[in-house]
């Protein structure tokens, strides 16, 4: 890390003191009059050939042309989530999709001048995961054999995070759910992802087969996560809901009278390394468990009245509470190292074969430390019924009201909370 940072230091030093402006210049031409964010979006209006042009010119344009999210861009652009992997967007991006490649992408390294965030940017592409595989002292208890009553006393009524260790062993997933498994039984089928299509601005969908070969071989900065909230709608994949069975601890979940209209609760998560979820509350700061079949995951969590730092805050002109967080990997390495022990999260890692339980308004930020496979779910139950009826009032009445009218008819004893409407991430 000290490396790494004295390094772009130095890299920054030499901008700033003109050292390598004389060959941005040449190797520019007219173009040395641009900052390096116009040239940027300059490029970003370039197609394939074009890019390949300005690769030829000199090394400073091959340095602005090759970068991977403008290749990336132009691969989604074109094929959406049908593309075949090739070891890396650029390559993808210029060969025929039934072209098979068997030599691995090595890139050239051009010397000079270049942008110290593509540097920061392709460290954070290939740095070693390992420097986070382990964790000193864990936050998070460890419990199996844990009674009902005492989860809810020790934990759910607490609001306190448990990692619990003799559920996810016992589910068919955890021996069906590999990637050999998978991709015999689903290979063809689709699944949705957290990647945006371009053309119809909703979340990409990819065979699990073409998923599986990025999945396997991809240095992303921010990897491609197989996060389908779908999965139980779609004809062979809904199978997987037998694979699985909720545990007691977390049934009676009031959302279940929703039926057809109940919001997205439910996901198959699957990712390389270093691809995960930034900082973030779940849905109408509903409570979570997330069962990990293959992996390990990191954790990082605050409490509802802790921010995380690092992070960006706001509300709009209607109150709604808006935040900008950074991806996990960018996250440890600008912020973690430097947080003071009376501001570091509370930690654990995840292992293969456990599930954690995440209380409702705990923030929260995974990293995926290795390829990992789980299922997550949401839930309302009767701990949180109070702040999660709040928070739907607040973003929606009809929905409100279609809840109330749901409940009553399932649960006519229910006491409704008389300070719905302003929850406590509202203005």
């Amino acid at each position: 890390n000290n490396k790494i940072d004295s390094l772009l230091a130095i890299q920054e030093l030499r901008i700033m003191l003109g050292a390598p402006q004389a060959e941005r210049s040449a190797s520019l031409g007219s173009f040395h009059v641009l900052t390096d964010s116009l040239i940027e979006g300059v490029l970003g209006f370039l197609g394939e050939k074009e890019l390949m042009t300005c690769m030829a010119v000199s090394r400073v344009f091959y340095v602005f042309a090759e970068e991977e999210d403008r290749w990336k861009t132009l691969v989604i652009k074109r094929y959406g989530g049908n593309f075949r992997w090739k070891g890396n967007w650029r390559r993808t991006a210029l060969l025929p999709p039934n072209k098979t490649v068997t030599d691995p992408y090595v890139r050239l390294k051009p010397r000079g001048y270049s942008p110290a965030k593509y540097e920061r940017r392709r460290f954070r592409s290939h740095v070693s995961l390992d420097r986070w595989a382990k964790i000193e002292k864990e936050g998070v208890d460890r419990r199996s054999n844990l009674s009902l009553e005492e989860f809810i006393e020790e934990y759910d009524k607490k609001c306190k995070p448990v990692i619990i260790t003799d559920i996810v062993k016992n589910w068919p997933a955890y021996s069906k759910w590999t990637k050999e498994g998978l991709l015999k039984q689903y290979g063809d089928c689709l699944f949705k992802t957290d990647e945006v299509d371009f053309k119809c601005r909703e979340k990409l969908y990819m065979k699990f087969a073409d998923y599986l070969a990025y999945f396997e071989d991809n240095h992303d900065e921010d990897p491609i996560y197989l996060f389908d909230d779908k999965f139980n709608n779609r004809d062979r994949v809904k199978d997987l809901l037998h694979d699985y069975v909720v545990p007691d601890y977390f049934k009676g979940d009031f959302f279940e009278y929703l039926e057809e209209e109940r919001p997205p609760f439910r996901w198959i998560a699957i990712g390389p390394p270093r691809s995960g979820s930034s900082f973030h509350i779940d849905p109408y700061r509903t409570s979570a468990w997330n069962g990990l079949l293959h992996g390990r995951k990191r954790w990082a969590l605050y409490p509802y009245s802790e921010y995380p730092p690092g992070c960006e805050f706001d509300f709009d002109e209607d109150g709604n509470f808006e935040m900008d967080a950074p991806d996990p990997v960018k996250w440890y390495l600008d912020t973690y190292q430097h947080l003071p022990p009376n501001r570091k999260p509370v930690e654990c890692i995840l292992e293969a074969g456990e599930l954690i339980y995440v209380p409702y308004g705990w923030w929260h930020m995974v990293l995926n430390l290795t390829e990992t496979i789980a299922v997550t779910q949401n839930f309302c139950n009767s701990q949180n019924f109070e702040i999660v009826c709040a928070e739907i009032e607040f973003d929606d009445d009809d929905f409100y009201e279609d809840f109330q009218e749901r409940i009553e008819n399932h649960v006519p004893d229910v006491i409704w909370p008389n300070n719905a409407g302003k929850g406590p991430y509202k203005k």
